[in-house]
């Protein structure tokens, strides 16, 4: 165990880490975190314990999980736009939310949302195969996973912007940290900050249009299947079964309660915030690392043309892919979890100690914020062998065929604990469908001589944007054909 408590630091040197935690709260970890198990320190007027051990994470976050809640700081930075949904709601509130919605995101049904993530994907492998050129990949999956949790959510991809939500999104979470900082200062909510003004009429401007789509499908469910449902070819269709009618329908499978309007608000800008973000950045960062290694590039194109065929894929009016061919994406799936491992896409998990305990014999007393710095983790010397290197291995089966073993509170991209991601397996499936796609028509190629550090608001972003170039592969498939190759400088 590591502590940073004695001696009591000066207020410059508490300035100086407050100013580093601030522009990048990923730098500013105390190296410790990368080789003890329990690292103490005091930041300003906070007590912080950091844990860096499985053992000690599973005792935290699933054995003490009663004794823990996600703190103010986080309400007062995302309670604005996303209300009291899954990711803020604590105690009986939260339970209820978590037991009704969790039939929506069972591995099972994920399937279901199939179609509409190989559309919207599909649509940006056109749109990139036609343009070719120089993209920034954090800028076109942004819009690319916006697409799909607007389609997922809504069913019909015209009835909402869904570039204008995302951009809306972007501009609430863009001053959370001024938020976080005021509570780690302890400065009144109703100060000012940079930002603050914008970022909560964006917030109402995306809570009136999730109001919005509920009416609208109130109105549908009561009268019948309406105009927007329908189309002329086929005539009435039936109403859409996706996120937003799961919503409507989730029930408290012990009460039978069903979700107020204003809960299915505060779930669907969840939803829009989890399953955005995070899932773009985590592709953007694959894709960005995988271009670093043209030969691991080519072992994953050579599995997704195995698996998919050389055939068009829905580019031609074919059926979306099934759940089947997603499975046997087995190393095109390492990749995605490798390079979630060096780079995840949420890189903290924090909590506040709400009824105090022992943790290997550190006391934890009311208001301590504990913290498990998941990026460290990740690169933990003692948990991982060259944890610096890119290695799909890490995550592919033995000769023998069993899954090798790495202890499940060591690999956390999606938390761990009663409030583990709930869309878990939703987002791996849609990062996979995304980067076969992808992958299958064109090759991307980092034009940038190293990638740029990593940079944490909420979620980790690149420092500047991750340029690749966009060649169309010549394997026949017939989004690439008619586009001139890109000439590599």
């Amino acid at each position: 165990m590591s502590s940073l408590l004695n001696p009591v630091r000066s207020l410059p040197s508490q300035i100086k880490a407050l100013h580093a935690t601030m522009k990048n709260p990923v730098e500013a970890l105390p190296e410790a975190v990368y080789h003890e198990r329990l690292v103490e320190r005091r930041l300003m007027r906070q007590h912080i314990v950091y844990v860096c051990a499985p053992d000690l994470i599973r005792e935290a976050l699933v054995t003490r999980s009663h004794a823990l809640d996600k703190g103010e700081g986080l309400r007062r930075a995302i309670g604005p736009g996303l209300g009291q949904g899954l990711l803020t709601a604590e105690g009986s509130h939260w339970r209820w939310q978590r037991q009704a919605l969790a039939p929506v995101f069972r591995a099972n049904a994920t399937a279901a949302f199939l179609p509409a993530m190989t559309r919207a994907t599909l649509a940006c492998v056109h749109d990139l195969a036609r343009q070719g050129g120089e993209v920034a990949i954090e800028q076109i999956m942004m819009r690319l996973t916006g697409r799909i949790i607007i389609e997922t959510m809504l069913s019909d991809p015209e009835a909402v912007d869904a570039d204008a939500m995302a951009d809306g999104l972007a501009v609430f979470l863009h001053q959370t940290r001024w938020s976080l900082l005021g509570d780690l200062l302890g400065t009144p909510e109703w100060m000012p900050h940079p930002g603050k003004a914008r970022g909560l009429a964006a917030a109402r401007a995306l809570r009136r249009e999730a109001m919005t789509q509920i009416s609208r499908r109130r109105a549908a469910m009561t009268h019948g299947t309406p105009s927007e449902f329908s189309t002329q070819e086929s005539g009435p269709s039936p109403l859409p079964d996706d996120l937003l009618a799961r919503l409507l329908a989730a029930r408290d499978p012990e009460t039978g309660r069903m979700m107020s309007d204003e809960e299915i608000i505060d779930n669907l800008l969840t939803f829009l915030t989890a399953g955005h973000e995070t899932t773009a950045l985590a592709l953007a960062w694959t894709f960005d690392r995988l271009g670093r290694h043209p030969e691991i590039a080519r072992s994953v194109q050579v599995e997704i043309d195995a698996v998919l065929g050389t055939d068009d894929v829905n580019g031609t009016g074919g059926d979306a892919l099934a759940m089947e061919q997603v499975q046997k994406l087995t190393l095109t799936r390492a990749v995605l979890r490798e390079s979630m491992r060096l780079t995840p896409p949420a890189p903290m998990i924090v909590r506040e100690v709400s009824e105090p305990f022992a943790l290997e014999g550190v006391q934890l007393h009311r208001g301590t914020r504990l913290i498990v710095p998941i990026c460290a983790l990740h690169r933990h010397r003692s948990l991982w062998s060259a944890p610096e290197i890119f290695d799909p291995s890490r995550f592919m089966s033995q000769d023998d065929g069993k899954e090798k073993q790495i202890d499940r509170f060591a690999y956390l991209p999606f938390g761990a604990g009663p409030r583990i991601c709930i869309g878990a397996s939703f987002a791996e499936t849609e990062a996979l469908v995304v980067m076969a796609l992808i992958l299958r028509h064109v090759t991307l190629t980092p034009m940038l001589r190293e990638a740029p550090p990593g940079r944490m608001e909420i979620t980790i972003r690149p420092a500047k944007p991750l340029l690749m170039a966009v060649t169309a592969r010549n394997q026949g498939a017939s989004v690439a054909q008619g586009v001139k190759p890109q000439v590599q400088p």
